[in-house]
Formats: C-alpha cells, sequence, structure tokens
C-alpha cells in the first residue's frame, strides 16, 4: 500500500490539511498525520484537529507523498533547519513533495524549487523565483504547489493522480462532484 505523510502544526489553514488528507484516504493511500509534538494542533479558525503520531516516530517511513499545508504556522519551519533537511533529502529520492498556501516557501527555504516552476498563496509569492499566478496547482517534477484554501480540493486531487494515477483521481473527483 502506498503510504503518505501530511505535517500538522497550530495556525494550519484547515481546509488545505483536511482536503489533501480526505482525497488520499478515499484513494486507499495509507495517510499519516503527523505533528511536532504528536498532540492535536489547533487550526487557524479555531478548529481543534486531531494527529496520528508524532513526526519523529515517524520520519523515516518511506513515503509516496509529504504534504504541507499552509496557514501562518508553516513559517515556523522556514527556520527549523531540521524539518528543511528533511525535505530536502526526500525530495532527493525522488517522493512527491507537496505545499499549498505559505508552504512553498519553505521548500523553497530548503532548496527544493530552485528553477522550478510553481504557484502559492500571493502574500509568500516574492520568496519564490519562479511563482506563477496563472495556474491554481503546479506540478514541475516531484514538486508540487498550490495557490490556497479555494484550491485544496484541486491540490488533494492532484497528489492523489501522481501518487495512484489521473483514473484514480477522476473516479473521487467524479463521487464527490468535483470538476477536474
Amino acid at each position: 500500500m502506498k503510504k503518505a505523510l501530511v505535517i500538522l502544526f497550530d495556525n494550519v489553514e484547515e481546509v488545505e490539511a483536511l482536503a489533501p488528507i480526505d482525497m488520499l484516504r478515499r484513494a486507499n493511500v495509507e495517510t499519516t498525520v503527523a505533528s511536532l509534538d504528536g498532540k492535536s494542533v489547533i487550526g487557524r479558525s479555531g478548529v481543534l484537529l486531531g494527529v496520528d503520531a508524532n513526526f519523529n516516530d515517524v520520519k523515516d517511513v518511506d513515503y509516496a507523498a509529504i504534504v504541507l499545508p499552509g496557514g501562518i504556522g508553516v513559517k515556523g519551519f522556514l527556520e527549523d533547519t531540521e524539518m528543511l533537511e528533511y525535505l530536502k533529502v526526500n525530495a532527493g529520492r525522488g517522493v512527491l513533495m507537496a505545499a499549498i498556501c505559505a508552504a512553498p516557501a519553505v521548500f523553497e527555504k530548503a532548496g527544493l524549487i530552485n528553477e522550478k516552476k510553481c504557484t502559492s498563496h500571493p502574500s509568500v509569492a516574492n520568496m519564490l523565483k519562479n511563482y506563477t499566478a496563472a495556474e491554481a496547482v503546479v506540478v514541475d517534477g516531484n514538486i508540487l504547489t498550490s495557490q490556497g484554501a479555494g484550491t485544496a480540493v484541486q491540490f488533494g486531487l492532484e497528489i492523489v493522480a501522481k501518487v495512484c494515477g489521473d483514473s484514480v483521481a477522476c473516479d473521487i473527483a467524479k463521487s464527490i462532484c468535483f470538476e477536474r
């Protein structure tokens, strides 16, 4: 079974976290939701989000995808050298790296984006060398980026397409009445 990791933190954008988790689980991808301390997090809108594990306990698993939702709390990862190195190592191994909203700035800081085309929330666009606002979701190699809460379902479906194939993503889109 394919596996994915979604890393949560306080002040995460709830929709940006839950949409890809939901889409991955609908696709039967074993999806682990982790936080740095293994405790529940409070999203930016005050929603309590449970987690499955402490990040340190699950970081050595081989994942097909690693997902970093956005929200103001993600900026704490910009100076977290251990997290930046973790992301860099996994990207180097070819793992699909997916970030939405402000999280592509973390990927940039980790050296994952470099010359790759990407998108993000406009609030961090100035931090990204090859930012484009023209597409809601951008895939360049093993880096997948998206703009924000309004693009979260599309973001989740594109992760599924990359991990499980386009037909699985299309089936899920149809089942949730999402035009893909």
